[in-house]
């Protein structure tokens, strides 16, 4: 049997269309857990309304703890033998379980992939690493050596999303556990990355089975980050990492994602001289164009408009459409080359991705001069802020 885990917080326009994806699953052998962390809206309605209908269904009603919270109170009340969470405001294909199960073969994880969907865009959510199952000890070494970092900042090579993915329960749980309460960003990485340690076999495929909902007021996008949870999640990693052989290379990648997490949810505390950082072609005055409308590219926008110290020209991304519907002022972009500035900045942190994009921009006949771009030797000169490492 698996147990699906669903937290729910204040999302009663999406709930529907989640439960019923589960609900509609091919494969039936499902306990489906609904955990309502102490919902405002109309979700502890909805939720009641499809345990009437499904006799899979189980509520837990429960006081706003958090998404870790709600999920640690899912585990406790499972008794599948595979665990699964979906988030409440996705969706999922109705043959996803079966098709994990008949693919991984009784691996202790079984890693999938996904979209990510935001009205008429539909992008894809994708693991780096091949696919095929990891079981000898050799296997297992090469899939560390490439999990979290797989060549490039910053690219994954397991997603480190818990949704698309199947756990045994012994493994989840434990690990689950372990995650403190505080952590509501990156409270995924800090449970998937020690499982995948723990685990004697790994099976990884990128079949599309999961739809994950980009949503402007989802809590990855909208939540404030705390120097705590930064620590929180820093030393609950770095704690399984030390208690494994090759800690080296893992250290070495929870630095790098370190500083992707302070990037990204962390920047205006990340203590640096330079006018934009990473950015080291930036200097004060300047007109900056930033091309990248994602998390990343957010962050630094917002943080040029509001600087003394630098300007917005522009802002540019080749998925404007989708980002204009969510109220962002994006410019096509074709637009780079209509468009006077100093310096375009590549605010995306896929360095290969980046690197990409500029050769673009310079065939074109922008002067390589006006173009920087994350630079993981700016990163390896600087050091963390001492709030994310030390208590």
């Amino acid at each position: 049997m698996i147990s699906i885990i669903v937290p729910i917080y204040n999302v009663a326009e999406y709930l529907p269309q989640c439960i019923e994806s589960i609900c509609r699953q091919t494969y039936a052998d499902l306990e489906i857990i609904l955990v309502d962390d102490g919902s405002t809206d109309r979700c502890p309605d909805i939720c009641e309304e499809y345990a009437m209908k499904d006799k899979r269904i189980h509520v837990i009603h429960k006081e706003n703890g958090g998404l870790v919270s709600a999920r640690k109170t899912g585990i406790a009340a499972a008794h599948g033998g595979y665990i699964s969470c979906v988030d409440s405001d996705d969706w999922i294909e109705k043959d996803m379980m079966q098709r994990l199960m008949d693919s991984g073969a009784g691996a202790d994880i079984i890693v999938g992939a996904g979209y990510e969907e935001c009205g008429s865009y539909q992008g894809i959510k994708k693991n780096t690493v091949p696919e095929g199952l990891y079981a000898t000890k050799e296997q297992r070494e090469d899939l560390y050596g490439r999990m979290i970092m797989n060549g490039n900042f910053f690219a994954y090579g397991i997603q480190t999303s818990l949704w698309g993915k199947l756990f045994k329960r012994e493994l989840y749980e434990k690990c689950c556990m372990e995650v403190a309460d505080v952590i509501s960003y990156g409270e995924d990485t800090a449970c998937i990355y020690p499982c995948i340690l723990a685990a004697e076999s790994v099976y990884v495929t990128n079949q599309l089975l999961y739809h994950y909902r980009m949503r402007k007021g989802s809590i990855v996008r909208s939540a404030k980050v705390s120097d705590e949870n930064f620590r929180y999640l820093y030393k609950t990693l770095q704690s399984n990492f030390e208690r494994c052989a090759y800690k080296e290379i893992l250290n070495m990648q929870l630095r790098y994602y370190m500083w992707q997490a302070l990037l990204l949810k962390g920047y205006e505390r990340i203590d640096s001289r330079m006018a934009l950082f990473p950015f080291e072609k930036v200097r004060q005055g300047m007109r900056v164009a930033v091309y990248g409308a994602g998390l990343f590219g957010q962050v630094i926008e917002n943080y040029c408009r509001c600087s003394k110290n630098v300007s917005v020209a522009a802002w540019f991304d080749r998925r404007c459409d989708m980002y204009i519907q969510q109220g962002l002022s994006v410019k096509s972009s074709s637009d780079v080359m209509h468009t006077e500035f100093d310096v375009l900045v590549i605010a995306i942190l896929n360095v290969s991705l980046a690197e990409r994009i500029k050769k673009e921009y310079v065939s074109l006949g922008l002067s390589e001069d006006k173009i920087d771009l994350v630079n993981m030797e700016t990163l390896d000169r600087a050091d963390l802020p001492q709030f994310c490492v030390y208590p």
